[in-house]
């Protein structure tokens, strides 16, 4: 990436990716506003000092511009907020130098409330021509005559070692200001505008914004880089779920912050992801939380129980950890929430030598396909529902206590078949690249599971199957044992080829002895040592929207029926979390207990307690008995034994409070 080995232009010297090298940092951003009156007021080098010594981060970020697009220091560029009292940045500048801490800052990008008051011309513009009070537009003046030139008076002025810029992928949308239709009609050739996802064009008028996006990133990043070669560069969100397309903006890491609420599951989804790019990551959980739908709900600080929590998904899958701190509008930072963070920041590091960059060993893949994820989601990098089947199915193989990863397409290209199974959740628009890496997939031994009623029509040869009439648009019922579950439709009732088994059919109700159709639903095709089991519906999203426990056994069973020599197996409880990694060739086996004390509601968001989950046993596939067998953090011996006919360790676990890890050494 440009950062990664750039010439230093005030050193004249190769430096390095500084990010490669942090894994416990602290986030303070203030976005500050034209009503402010004290920013800075509170803050000094001894008080920050001491909240810093007690943490001992890595690296910080600090607020200079938030949403509201007034900055937090003295500017030259742009509009200083009327409440800056102290020039809080040269003090965080100083202390952080003194302590050998990096400091980046917290920096709004694509959304700016205020340029947008000064230069309402460097809107985004929507469908109707209305101009945004927030967003900018990507080819408008603001990044040359504002944003650029911020950032380097931050470097010239700070020596600042980095940008985290908000606001980015996220708060971006398409714009048909003039600028954007004459440059987007330059690219294509295409005369015609489209307004809406019914027109003709409308995925080149979306794929042109996105394209855009990422220009615009390059060529700040660009701008900083030839100023300080070593001022590292984040847009947040940026090659995430939200943004699955191949890593081709000059950024130098990954990050995003994780939503205030659920946040492990956030991390969970996020960091699978990111741990897959080849690249240095991290991920932020807010420190805090509110009440999302209630309107006067107060912000709460988490107890360190639950940050730890949220922030063990992170430390499992080899990534660094931010913590977001909200510190008053004067700049003081709270004693009694730092000293959470402390606790919170030793329980990383007591983590960090097993955790830090270690390597996944390949047991489940989840595809995110960008063709499909684009074709569904909220322009242009938002959600929507697009990502439902793809957190869902995650769900299904965590809570079944299967280790997974999720892959890009690109990542899928590289390495699908070191999997062992490999789940295409409701994927739609598969290139012709990736269906060829399944077949192989699964010639080579590995097992695939696609969902969703569109296979037989679009993949036929691929699943062996034809539909058998029309799509059946309401509920289908699914046979657990002696019970049934309902799943959502659409569905789909096929016809399989001559090379296809019927693994299952479709009921429609909730009664075995009357309610079958003869219809088949799912299918399985052998192919090579492995197979390709077609769903004929989606699973994935009802999963995700109801978690109802027949259709996660229902899913077990399934995969049982594969018969797949797993590296590890648990039997333990479903809030177990399974995370197997690799490091220095030692097996890294991550337990995490994703249960809570309380029953967890929209109104009631906050973890006090967390049960330990006792007596679990752990099983590794092993051809002889390891060199030894521990549980980190703090290498406590455990009982194992290796069965030589199964080739099997089986290790004891007494208990899992919040997160522990399994060491495996090889045997000599």
């Amino acid at each position: 990436m440009k950062g990664a080995t750039a010439m230093s232009a005030d050193k004249g010297q190769t430096t390095g990716n500084w990010h490669e090298d942090v894994f416990f940092g602290i986030h303070y951003d203030l976005h500050a506003k034209a009503e402010d009156t004290e920013l800075g007021r509170e803050l000094t080098h001894d008080h920050l000092r001491e909240r810093l010594q007690r943490i001992r981060p890595d690296w910080i970020q600090c607020d200079c511009k938030g949403h509201p697009g007034y900055t937090s220091w003295p500017t030259k560029v742009g509009s200083t907020s009327p409440g800056v009292v102290n020039d809080s940045m040269r003090i965080h500048r100083d202390v952080t130098a003194e302590l050998g801490v990096r400091l980046g800052m917290h920096y709004s990008g694509v959304i700016d409330n205020r340029a947008l008051e000064l230069h309402p011309e460097w809107g985004a513009v929507n469908a109707a021509g209305e101009l945004s009070p927030r967003s900018t537009c990507r080819l408008s003046g603001y990044v040359d005559e504002l944003l650029i030139p911020q950032m380097l008076e931050l470097v010239d002025q700070y020596g600042i070692d980095g940008f985290w810029v908000d606001g980015e992928n996220w708060g971006s949308a398409p714009c048909w200001c003039d600028r954007c239709k004459k440059e987007f009609a330059t690219r294509t050739g295409i005369e015609e505008i489209p307004e809406n996802p019914e027109d003709a064009y409308w995925e080149d008028w979306l794929t042109f914004h996105r394209e855009v996006f990422v220009e615009y990133v390059t060529k700040y990043a660009d701008a900083v880089h030839a100023r300080k070669a070593d001022c590292l560069i984040c847009s947040n969100w940026m090659y995430t779920i939200r943004q699955p397309g191949p890593v081709v903006a000059h950024v130098d890491y990954l990050s995003g912050d994780y939503t205030p609420n659920w946040g492990a599951a956030r991390a969970a989804l996020e960091g699978r992801l990111l741990d897959g790019r080849g690249m240095t990551w991290d991920l932020m959980v807010w420190g805090f939380t509110r009440n999302y739908g209630a309107s006067a709900s107060a912000w709460a600080m988490k107890p360190a129980v639950h940050l730890c929590q949220e922030v063990s998904e992170v430390v499992a899958l080899g990534g660094a950890v931010m913590v977001y701190a909200k510190p008053q509008r004067t700049g003081w930072l709270n004693h009694w929430d730092h000293e959470i963070i402390a606790d919170v920041a030793d329980f990383c590091r007591e983590r960090r030598d097993v955790c830090f960059e270690s390597r996944s060993v390949p047991e489940a893949a989840i595809l995110h396909l960008a063709s499909h994820y684009y074709s569904e989601n909220d322009p242009l990098f938002n959600y929507g529902k697009a990502v439902e089947p793809i957190e869902g199915a995650l769900n299904l193989l965590l809570e079944t206590q299967r280790s997974a990863d999720i892959l890009t397409e690109e990542a899928a290209l590289d390495r699908l078949s070191s999997y062992k199974l490999v789940v295409v959740p409701e994927q739609t628009r598969l290139s012709e690249e990736v269906i060829t890496e399944l077949v192989a997939c699964a010639e080579a031994g590995g097992q695939v599971i696609m969902t969703g009623a569109h296979l037989s029509r679009d993949y036929p040869v691929l699943v062996g199957a034809t539909p058998a009439g029309d799509e059946i648009t309401g509920t289908t019922a699914l046979p657990v044992g002696k019970e049934l579950v309902q799943l959502a439709g659409p569905w789909q009732a096929v016809t399989p080829a001559d090379d296809t088994e019927t693994w299952g059919m479709r009921y429609q109700d909730l009664e075995l002895e009357k309610d079958g159709t003869g219809e088949a639903i799912v299918t399985c095709r052998e192919l090579g040592k492995g197979r390709i089991v077609a769903v004929h519906g989606p699973l994935g999203r009802p999963y995700l929207q109801t978690h109802f426990p027949r259709i996660r056994t229902w899913f077990d069973q399934l995969v049982e029926r594969l018969d797949i020599s797993w590296d590890v197996t648990v039997d333990a409880p479903r809030s177990l979390e399974l995370i197997v990694r690799q490091k220095w060739g030692d097996l890294m086996i991550n337990l995490i207990n994703r249960g809570a004390g309380e029953t967890l509601a929209p109104n009631r968001m906050i973890i006090e307690e967390i049960p330990p989950l006792k007596d679990i046993v752990v099983r590794v596939r092993r051809e002889e008995p390891p060199a030894d067998v521990y549980l980190m953090p703090h290498k406590r011996p455990l009982e194992w034994t290796f069965d030589d006919e199964t080739e099997t360790v089986e290790v004891r676990v007494p208990e899992v409070p919040i997160h522990e890890i399994v060491v495996v050494e090889p045997g000599v």
